[in-house]
């Protein structure tokens, strides 16, 4: 279940300027803190600056299309979770999609009530795998560590890695 006093942060990347103002309109009423781009370099220049737990991103834009654009955000964000939102599905995006672990693979139009759903299993996806590697990291830090304070720096050290409270 996700945490209901964290906020999913979300980065939309789609080209189409009225759709990913309303989706954004729209997750954020359902209290989820969504920045929107919409090319793949715009997506890019925020992601240098914001972490994200979730992106969704459209398969089909001028420039760099989703594949490339997702590839370059697990690069700069390894635990961010990836949705693939196309209207213009085939086989070969949704398997090169899979390569890349994208969490969904979801074609336009989707029902919103959907959308959020994924969304929200995408993030407890994150955290889920944050805590997995938090606590396999803090497992190895207590058997390397000799003193209590060195246990509690490996911890604090782990918890900022990987965004555990």
């Amino acid at each position: 279940m996700t945490d209901p006093d964290r906020t999913i942060n979300v980065l939309m990347v789609d080209d189409e300027e009225d759709l990913v103002s309303l989706l954004s309109q729209r997750l954020k009423k359902r209290g989820m803190d969504v920045v929107t781009a919409t090319s793949g370099a715009e997506a890019l220049a925020v992601a240098e600056h914001r972490q994200f737990d979730v992106a969704v991103v459209d398969l089909k834009m001028p420039g760099m299309d989703g594949v490339e654009v997702m590839q370059k955000l697990r690069a700069a964000q390894p635990f961010i979770q990836t949705i693939m939102f196309t209207g213009h599905g085939t086989t070969e995006s949704a398997l090169e999609a899979g390569k890349l672990s994208t969490f969904r693979y979801v074609m336009k139009p989707c029902p919103f009530d959907e959308l959020v759903d994924i969304i929200r299993e995408a993030h407890r996806r994150k955290r889920t795998d944050l805590r997995r590697l938090f606590q396999e990291e803090m497992r190895i830090a207590m058997r390397q560590s000799s003193t209590a304070s060195d246990i509690l720096a490996a911890g604090e050290r782990l918890r900022q890695k990987y965004e555990q409270d």
